[in-house]
Formats: C-alpha cells, structure tokens, sequence
C-alpha cells in the first residue's frame, strides 16, 4: 500500500463488530455491517524512527492503514466517514471490492480544544476509483510522487500525513491546474504550513470552477476567473520558491 516498508507491516484482521460503537445510530450500524466484508489493519507507523507530534493542537503519535474489503465501492464514502470518525489517531482507508478497483480515504484531524480525548475533522476525501491491477495515470502519478520513499517532510507523523495527503489531493485533480506536476516535485513540500495552504487553494479553485459554470452572466464568470487567476499566481509562487 503506498510503497509502505514493510517494517511497518501490521497485517492485523479487525472484527467488524469493533466500529459498532454507541457513537453510531442503529441504522448506521446496520448499514456499516451490511456493506463491509473484512477490515484489516495492514500497516501501522509507530515509534520514534519517524517522530510524533505533541501539542496543543495535534497528538500525532501513530498513523494508521486500513485495507477494508467492501460488497460494493458506492458504499466507500459512508465506510469512510464513518471510520475516520471512530479512529482517532490519524488514519488512511483502502476500501476496495471484489474486482480489484479501490479508493482511498484522508482525513486532517485535530485535538477538541475543550476535550483532549476528542477530535476535529478539519478537512477529508476521498480519491476517485481506479483499479489495483492495471496502471492508469492516477497509480502512475500516485507511485511517481507519493509512494512512501518519495515523500520529503518527515520531520513528524503529521508533516508526512500531511504531504501524503495533500500529494494524493492533488494528483485527484491535477488538471485543476497547469502546473501541478512541477508542483509536485518542487520544494515546498518541507515546509508544512505551505502544504496546508495548498489543499486549500486546490478545495478553492475546485469551488470556482464549479460555481463559474453555474453562473448565468458574463460578470460573474468574470468575478471567478479573477479569483482563480489570483490563485494560481499563488501556487506558481510555490513552484519557484
């Protein structure tokens, strides 16, 4: 999964049962049970060889990878909310069914400011579906620039989850912008603060474009081309930085 070494390996089956929590409503837990085959904890990043992060905002000391077998992918995005939700730590979700074809699930979570045990889902998605056998653009792009070894900020668990997340983000929506291959491979990637910018310039240009096709008059066109221009001014200033 992701290039991951196998030293972080876990290869741990999870009982369904386990996400059938009192956080859930009762046709919630139907719905999970009916739909999941299997989960399976199959890599964890732990220990201090990549450092965790403890403060007031992050408790960031682990990392966790879900293989999750599914009956049917139209079900991922329920699956996947539901299970970022529960786990707490940081976590990436492989759903995939029967015929090889998967997605995968992010999601930047933060400590509740008023109780430490709970957390905050700032932002979360979900890929589109591509096939783990054949090699389409998406899997060429996603071993090119975000499998484990090609990943440059792991000053903690959070930057790496961060640019791991960010990269697949991106790759998602590549022809959101011309220059995301050279943003890809640039330099600000060690610096988290960027990153963060950057998932939300991308979320905000996606935004654009879809309220720019709504728009009924040639001013409101206009109004969003200028804002997206002003972002990708942005993000041409990352590539040269």
């Amino acid at each position: 999964m992701l290039g991951l070494p196998s030293e972080y390996a876990i290869d741990k089956d999870i009982q369904v049962s386990t996400f059938m929590t009192s956080d859930l409503l009762p046709k919630e837990k139907k719905r999970f049970k009916d739909c999941v085959e299997s989960i399976k904890l199959a890599y964890q990043i732990a220990g201090e060889s990549i450092p965790s992060l403890i403060n007031d905002q992050y408790d960031c000391q682990a990392i966790l990878f879900f293989d999750v077998q599914l009956k049917s992918l139209k079900d991922a995005s329920f699956v996947c909310e539901t299970m970022q939700k529960l786990v707490k730590p940081l976590c990436v979700v492989r759903c995939c069914d029967i015929k090889g074809m998967e997605t995968y699930s992010f999601a930047h979570k933060r400590l509740n400011l008023q109780d430490r045990s709970q957390v905050v889902i700032e932002d979360s998605f979900l890929t589109g579906i591509s096939s783990s056998h054949l090699m389409d653009e998406v899997v060429s792009q996603m071993n090119e620039y975000a499998a484990f070894d090609k990943l440059k900020n792991k000053a903690n668990k959070m930057t790496l989850y961060m640019e791991l997340m960010t990269k697949l983000y991106i790759i998602a929506h590549s022809l959101t912008w011309s220059g995301s291959r050279e943003l890809l491979v640039s330099n600000t990637w060690y610096n988290v603060t960027d990153v963060l910018h950057l998932f939300n310039y991308y979320k905000r240009i996606i935004q654009l474009q879809k309220e720019k096709k709504a728009a009924k008059t040639v001013s409101e066109q206009a109004k969003y081309n200028t804002e997206m221009k002003i972002i990708y001014n942005q993000l041409s200033q990352f590539v040269t930085n």
